[in-house]
């Protein structure tokens, strides 16, 4: 068998090496189930399908709704429509789970969100008619 040209061994050198730093935050994600993932990469599965509908915006068809939602809140199809659609539609680095619970971790994105994007009413960590505004364009 004849040996591979230099420039087939550095492609197939890069293609591993790739494949390994994909693989390996993959790995680490299952292995800490429930927290935040670090890498878009491995919430991409989770990341359910979100489309523009226009009688609501930007929806992922969790909650089509408008309802002030705050840290706590009891309404979990709200609190997992504004985590995806953080995930999907904005640049916020970090990939929340989407798990319907307003925590410290969903609550730290609608803040940065805020304060980012100068969204009307301040950096409240408050869901209300501004910060869905912006979600839903």
């Amino acid at each position: 068998m004849p040996i591979p040209s230099h420039p087939t061994r550095t492609i197939s050198a890069l293609v591993l090496t790739t494949g390994l730093l994909v693989t390996v935050p993959v790995m680490a994600a299952h292995a800490t189930t429930g927290t935040q993932a670090s890498s878009p990469t491995a919430q991409a599965a989770t990341v359910h399908s979100c489309t523009y509908r226009s009688t609501v915006g930007f929806t992922c068809d969790y909650y089509y709704g408008t309802a002030t939602i705050s840290e706590g809140s009891s309404n979990a199809a709200a609190v997992r429509e504004i985590q995806d659609i953080i995930n999907v539609h904005t640049d916020y680095p970090i990939m929340l789970s989407v798990d319907g619970s307003f925590g410290p971790d969903t609550l730290t994105a609608v803040t940065w969100l805020q304060r980012h994007h100068d969204i009307a009413g301040g950096a409240d960590g408050i869901v209300g008619s501004h910060t869905w505004d912006y979600l839903r364009s």
